[in-house]
């Protein structure tokens, strides 16, 4: 590895913890506000290489260097010789919810996102796919909110809408009142 890898690695994982820290925790109180669209459309088009690029030097690493021993999808023993970089707030999902309307640099910017990613077994990660709230969550009940507290972060970060199914979902998730949306 050459000294520039290794300072490109450092300085990837000091962003990461850096930007992620203030979202690790969700206090249940409160998710960042997103705006509701009724639901996911898809927009054709979509190719995860071409549109998102691949992983910039040192993020892949970072995030595997960060990682716990333990799945933080389901709480069991984190297999590092199977286990896969996951986008908590899917590509596919971000593409359909705005991302194709951005920059090829923006787009290989939020692929890159240290807050929006997280080192998962294989098994959960192939399960999750590109499902939002609605459809999946992680297994480990416990960590529930914390997994909507980052995508909701994310989501408002990038100013992409949730589909309100999912803002439901996430909301239950953390334990907070459903809000009705405004006709």
């Amino acid at each position: 590895m050459t000294t520039f890898t290794r300072l490109l690695a450092v300085f990837t994982f000091l962003l990461l913890l850096y930007t992620a820290l203030p979202y690790l925790t969700t206090s249940g109180t409160e998710l960042p506000a997103v705006e509701p669209v009724p639901q996911r459309v898809r927009i054709i088009g979509y190719d995860r290489d071409q549109m998102f690029g691949t992983w910039l030097p040192g993020v892949r690493e970072s995030i595997v260097e960060a990682a716990g021993a333990t799945d933080p999808y389901t709480g069991e023993p984190l297999d590092l010789s199977t286990a896969e970089v996951d986008h908590i707030l899917p590509l596919s999902a971000a593409w359909d919810l705005g991302a194709h309307r951005w920059t090829a640099l923006e787009r290989i910017e939020f692929a890159n996102d240290p807050v929006n990613l997280v080192l998962v077994n294989r098994a959960e990660n192939q399960q999750k796919s590109d499902q939002l709230p609605s459809q999946w969550l992680p297994t480990d009940r416990s960590v529930r909110c914390w997994y909507v507290g980052r995508l909701f972060t994310v989501a408002a970060a990038y100013d992409l809408p949730l589909p309100e199914p999912d803002i439901r979902a996430g909301r239950r998730s953390c334990g907070l009142a459903i809000l009705q949306t405004p006709d």
